[in-house]
């Protein structure tokens, strides 16, 4: 039993590499650009550039892209629509803010798995 508690923590940091970053943001990040209901959101890129931007409070997870949403379509990733917490743009009101800065910003995310391996 010892030995298993003495190794457990190599074992857990020998994944960390491994796993592509989470980043947090937030409303004064992006100010008049902002996009959710949230003040503060994480985004995450899986394998296959599916980008998804996570709740924090209650870790559910909508898609920002079309393989994303493939994702969630065929029940492969849990999530819900990204309507759901995307705010009214004001300027347009009969259309929803832009994630584009988002996308970008998780698609960097990509970058820095890619960078990893």
């Amino acid at each position: 039993m010892k030995r298993v508690l003495w190794a457990l923590p190599f074992f857990l940091l020998s994944f960390q590499g491994i796993a592509a970053p989470i980043q947090t943001v937030s409303k004064l990040q992006f100010g008049k650009q902002w996009a959710f209901t949230r003040e503060e959101v994480m985004l995450d890129c899986r394998s296959g550039g599916a980008l998804f931007v996570i709740n924090p409070s209650t870790l559910m997870q909508y898609p920002l892209n079309d393989r994303a949403t493939q994702l969630m379509k065929s029940n492969k990733v849990i999530a819900t629509s990204l309507d759901t917490i995307l705010l009214d743009n004001p300027e347009q009101p009969a259309e929803k803010m832009s994630i584009e800065p988002f996308q970008k910003a998780a698609l960097a995310l990509c970058d820095q798995s890619n960078d990893k391996k």
